[in-house]
């Protein structure tokens, strides 16, 4: 394990750190979302739809871009994105619990069980590293409108 992520200072430090730079990044593609869509606002179901996953691929593709090439799946899922792949499922043979997991964190199916865990609970940290900014973003809209 690495010495500076056991000491409790130095992981708030880096969460917070992750979060700053997500906020960043996310904000100003969100910013180019709206421009690229405010053209062709339309209520139907599907036009909502397409927009909701432009929203979450910006903010999927801004996690990834925040944390760099350091972890497996942020690597896996700028890999993804870049290529524009659809996802490679897991054979049906896999019935274990580390088969399910491996086909929800991105870059899983590689990875043996001890890593598998290991960026699992990275991605679990990031991911609700963007659901609080996305809160945080939507609180804000929200008291002010």
């Amino acid at each position: 394990m690495n010495p500076a992520s056991s000491n409790p200072r130095n992981y708030n430090n880096s969460s917070s750190n992750i979060r700053r730079r997500f906020t960043y990044r996310f904000l100003r593609t969100l910013k180019q979302v709206n421009s690229i869509t405010a053209g062709r606002s339309s209520s139907s179901w599907s036009s909502r739809r397409r927009r909701s996953l432009e929203i979450k691929h910006a903010a999927n593709m801004c996690m990834a871009a925040t944390v760099g090439g350091r972890r497996a799946w942020s690597r896996a899922m700028l890999s993804k994105i870049r290529r524009r792949r659809r996802r490679r499922r897991c054979s049906i043979n896999e019935t274990c619990w580390t088969g399910e997991l491996r086909e929800i964190v991105p870059g899983g199916e590689d990875l043996d069980t001890r890593s598998l865990l290991d960026e699992t609970a990275h991605y679990i940290k990031c991911l609700t590293t963007q659901v609080q900014v996305m809160n945080d973003i939507l609180r804000l809209y929200s008291s002010s409108s």
